[in-house]
């Protein structure tokens, strides 16, 4: 089986300092009910042999005030992880990311969890509306 559908630790976005960064300065694409906050930054000089992997990275969230039991934000975390394992390949073939470093943060918005399907064609909406944004 080829790894083209991967969620691997190297794209993951745990950096707090990059996390920050993304909440302050970061632009949101809303597609109800996922958020999608994003930015793209040309790429630093030291990590020119990079691979890809890291020039992508994301990371994905619910709020604790909507869903009180960690169980209930669990599992909306991972439908959204999963939602964005299967839409990257299809993202990272139409987005021009050369000389770019993208950070992603998906993040749930309403209290009632969807069902995956519905969460992986609103996730697969805000990245084909950053395709064309990355594309300009």
């Amino acid at each position: 089986m080829s790894k083209v559908f991967t969620y691997q630790k190297t794209d993951k976005l745990k950096s707090r300092k990059q996390t920050q960064h993304l909440f302050s300065t970061g632009q949101a694409i809303n597609v109800f009910p996922v958020r999608l906050i994003y930015t793209i930054e040309p790429l630093a000089s030291k990590i020119d042999n990079a691979p890809l992997s890291s020039l992508l990275q994301a990371g994905v969230g619910a709020p604790s005030r909507t869903f009180r039991k960690a169980v209930q934000r669990n599992r909306v975390k991972r439908l959204l992880r999963e939602a964005y394992r299967l839409e990257k390949p299809n993202f990272l073939s139409q987005a021009a990311l050369e000389n770019k470093r993208v950070n992603l943060f998906f993040l749930y918005t309403d209290a009632l969890v969807l069902s995956q399907a519905v969460i992986q064609g609103k996730v697969k909406e805000a990245l084909s509306i950053l395709v064309t944004k990355l594309n300009k």
